[in-house]
């Protein structure tokens, strides 16, 4: 296993995680579109400043044609605005550590998804880890549902929905194209920031609250350079010095990574059934990322071939 490869994808996976933190104590001075808003514009301001260095222009294509275009910025809208939106708002909802665990099923519906729009056939691994989510999505929102609750879980899998198909279209999309992760990567933060701020507009809402937190703007400024700028550099290079089945294992450090903080910076406490209902969707995501790394080899080889 290549070294630097496994640092690069572990780091970017706990910078990934930390995002639903800094996102609950972001929303303690501003909304969740004001938050989402100021990541994306923050991070795809910088991570656009470092493209523009000549030794990462090898990243930008030289030319984009319409068509590529449009793939670029639905692609940025699939795992950028509609992600960052929902989560930010099932942050609110239900609280980060819920979240982290409900919106890091995307890694399932992206094997879900797979079946119909690539084609594949549904495995038994697919099917195990739909119903192991099932479980383990019933089991974080608890016995007793309010409606806070079915809003916050519901928002979730709209983020996890909305990954997965980004996944699903990017796969194809990005390599037969030539869109470097770097590129597909700056769209998405530059559609969060875009969207984000469409939509801070049409709610009235200003970017700025009256005397916000310091907290609550060092986590903007964490969410810009941590999961925004920082973990989009280290994935691509992860992804290129790791074969993608081993890479994708490191997913598996989002929900803890988020759970352990939460449970530090904000004191969240998940009950015994949730601590089940997380192991559960830990299992799904290791199912569902083995069978979708496979999934995408199989992909790249048909592409060779």
């Amino acid at each position: 296993m290549n070294t630097r490869g496994a640092l690069f994808a572990g780091l970017s996976a706990i910078l990934y995680g930390s995002s639903y933190v800094a996102t609950a104590i972001a929303l303690r001075s501003f909304t969740p579109l004001t938050v989402a808003a100021w990541r994306g514009l923050l991070s795809a301001l910088i991570l656009g400043a470092i493209l523009m260095l000549p030794a990462m222009r090898s990243y930008l294509p030289r030319s984009l044609a319409l068509g590529d275009l449009g793939r670029l910025m639905l692609m940025g809208l699939l795992g950028g605005a509609a992600f960052t939106l929902a989560m930010n708002a099932a942050v609110a909802s239900t609280g980060a550590t819920v979240t982290a665990f409900v919106a890091g099923l995307y890694a399932v519906l992206a094997a879900a998804l797979a079946i119909p729009l690539l084609g594949e056939r549904l495995e038994r691994s697919t099917l195990a880890a739909l119903l192991a989510a099932l479980l383990g999505t019933l089991l974080l929102a608890g016995l007793t549902l309010t409606a806070e609750t079915i809003v916050g879980i519901g928002l979730a899998l709209v983020a996890a929905a909305s990954f997965g198909l980004y996944l699903v279209l990017s796969r194809g999309w990005a390599r037969n194209h030539g869109l470097s992760g770097a590129v597909v990567g700056l769209s998405s933060l530059a559609m969060t920031g875009v969207a984000g701020l469409a939509a801070v507009a049409l709610a009235a809402e200003p970017m700025v609250p009256d005397a916000p937190r310091a907290d609550a703007l060092v986590a903007i400024a964490w969410l810009a350079l941590g999961p925004g700028v920082v973990a989009a550099v280290l994935v691509v290079a992860g992804m290129q010095l790791l074969p993608a089945r081993l890479a994708s294992v490191f997913l598996l450090l989002n929900p803890p990574t988020a759970a352990v903080l939460a449970f530090v910076l904000l004191g969240e406490r998940l009950t015994a059934l949730q601590l089940i209902g997380g192991a559960c969707v830990l299992a799904a995501m290791a199912a569902a990322t083995w069978q979708w790394s496979f999934l995408a080899h199989r992909v790249r080889r048909s592409a060779h071939d």
